[in-house]
């Protein structure tokens, strides 16, 4: 109730509402409030991560059973039984629909006749399990195995017979022929293609219509432990390409190394019995000869034609038919270390007559 008299300021605080002042209590119901609701949201962050640790825990322990899964699956399959009429190109398209870039292995027993094209598919291991062997079913119109476009394919204790040529391994793949027997192809034996790499170990390669391996169109081919013998052209061929052969023999072929515009490197080797030339580099090749036999072949021992390049260390070239061992032509071919093979040579050694050095 406003008294008569009062002033001004005093009408004014009267007829201004008045609010309350916050208790002590009030404020210590807001605080509470508060710490309520950041407890319940650090709990739901809690059970969030909670929830995804487990998650991820579970694709883990899944990833890790289906894997387990898969491989004792592939343990578990049977080998592939040519006798019974199954075939590995069955095989192989199943492996296609499924899991194309393995790893992947296939067994196999007894006779198969058939031709295998093993195109697009990485990782994968064709193996015998006892004796096996595929022959050619195209009448020599086809390569028995074709590996195209494929990453790490190995070919393992086969008997391979017939087709156009045993094993071509071309558009880039990289291929793998262990302990393989290779013989009566209408031309090579095994041919390396088109940028691809084959890496051939105690092979045997014989009797084919034409060379026994060839290695073309910038390819590279390592042998090791490898025989070519009794092929009806050159048990080697090399050009625009790279070989390389450690403890491998060519023997009794119509010619033995034949190579042009290409590199070759041949360790603890022999090139024997050979109809024609030991080896024939044509132009732009050349040739290392490290701890290697040339010996008792109808030609030369060694061939360097212009402009190819030979180097020998520790290697005898020696006893060739046809009565000079290392024979240069004319016009720039390079022999290095040429006088220390033993043989006859029309070759003139360079100035220095340095002897060449192994590569390490």
């Amino acid at each position: 109730m406003m008294k008569v008299g009062s002033t001004p300021q005093q009408l004014q605080a009267a007829c201004t509402p008045q609010r309350a002042s916050p208790s002590v209590s009030d404020g210590h119901a807001g605080s509470k409030r508060n710490s309520t609701r950041k407890h319940t949201q650090l709990t739901k962050v809690r059970e969030e991560n909670t929830l995804r640790q487990k998650t991820k825990f579970f694709v883990f322990v899944l990833f890790m059973a289906i894997a387990a899964a898969g491989k004792c699956a592939s343990r578990s399959k049977p080998p592939v039984n040519c006798d019974k009429k199954e075939t590995i190109t069955r095989a192989l398209k199943v492996l296609v629909a499924t899991n194309p870039q393995g790893p992947n292995t296939i067994g196999v027993v007894g006779h198969c006749r058939e031709n295998l094209l093993i195109q697009n598919m990485n990782r994968l291991t064709l193996i015998t399990k006892g004796k096996a062997s595929i022959t050619d079913h195209s009448n020599g119109s086809s390569a028995v195995v074709d590996i195209e476009n494929s990453y790490d394919v190995t070919l393992q204790g086969f008997r391979i017979n017939g087709g156009s040529t045993g094993v071509s391994c071309g558009g880039a793949s990289v291929c793998y022929l262990t302990g393989n027997t290779v013989q009566a192809a209408v031309a090579e034996g095994v041919s390396v293609l088109a940028g691809s790499n084959a890496f051939l170990e105690s092979n045997v390669i014989q009797n084919n219509g034409g060379r026994g391996s060839v290695a073309d169109r910038a390819a590279r081919m390592f042998s090791s432990n490898d025989i070519f013998q009794g092929n009806a052209a050159e048990g080697v061929a090399v050009f625009v390409s790279y070989f390389e052969a450690s403890n491998s023999s060519i023997l009794n072929n119509a010619g033995g190394i034949k190579a042009g515009t290409a590199t070759l490197r041949l360790l603890g080797s022999t090139i024997s019995g050979n109809g024609g030339d030991g080896t024939t580099l044509l132009a732009g090749t050349s040739a290392v000869f490290l701890f290697s036999t040339i010996t008792g072949n109808g030609g030369n021992g060694v061939y360097l034609n212009n402009g190819s390049l030979a180097a020998f260390l520790d290697t005898g070239v020696t006893g060739n038919l046809s009565g000079v061992d290392v024979d240069c032509e004319p016009q720039f071919p390079i022999a290095g270390g040429v006088e220390t093979t033993g043989g006859i040579t029309n070759c003139v050694e360079s100035a220095s007559k340095s002897k060449p050095n192994a590569e390490k």
